[in-house]
């Protein structure tokens, strides 16, 4: 398979789990609500997934462009359209 599809597969599933935490955050399903925590959470998410797919893909992906539109843009997109959705719905 290649890269640049499991580099933005990688980064698609994160940003789910991202958005379901940050729902979880969100409305106080664990004893507090904050909203800015939750942001935080997906953006720490996102460093990690990118450190371990900088690891992973080696010197095949190089730039910041090619990592913006393989992994920070797939991931900043589904986890907005992810989030709206599960806070409106669960």
């Amino acid at each position: 398979m290649d890269t640049t599809i499991k580099v933005t597969s990688i980064h698609v599933i994160f940003a789910l789990i991202a958005a379901f935490l940050s729902t979880v955050l969100s409305k106080g399903w664990i004893g507090f609500k904050n909203d800015i925590a939750a942001a935080f959470v997906a953006l720490i998410i996102l460093y990690f997934i990118g450190q371990l797919c900088q690891k992973m893909a080696g010197d095949e992906i190089s730039g910041f462009s090619q990592w913006l539109w393989d992994g920070i843009s797939p991931f900043f997109f589904t986890w907005v359209i992810a989030y709206t959705l599960f806070m409106m719905y669960l």
